[in-house]
């Protein structure tokens, strides 16, 4: 079948328009704002990482501080930084399930 967007498989699209939900595109949108807002805003991933890299530099290859020693440890931030990193993955991969029923939509002609 011919459609605007391209040669799609009639079953599929007949299967899609009973079964799938846009709007949820909509909602991984959202999501994307507040991933980049979150990983961007203070004490955000970008900053955590920031922390975890002057930690690191300094214990690992000796340098200078560069990072105001605080509370936290090197291996609390390092877990910070996973926890964080892991739960967009699995933002992600929820993304990826969302949006593979669409590439079934390829024409089998």
């Amino acid at each position: 079948m011919v459609t605007a967007y391209g040669r799609l498989d009639r079953a599929a699209l007949t299967r899609a328009q009973t079964s799938y939900d846009t709007t949820a595109l909509l909602s991984a949108v959202e999501e994307l704002d507040k991933i980049v807002g979150r990983a961007r805003g203070q004490d955000g991933l970008r900053d955590i990482l920031l922390r975890l890299h002057g930690m690191a530099h300094a214990v690992i290859n000796g340098a200078g501080l560069s990072v105001s020693t605080s509370q936290e440890s090197l291996p609390e931030l390092a877990f910070d930084a996973t926890a964080e990193i892991l739960q967009t993955i699995s933002t992600l991969q929820g993304w990826v399930k969302l949006i593979e029923p669409l590439e079934s939509l390829q024409s089998r002609d």
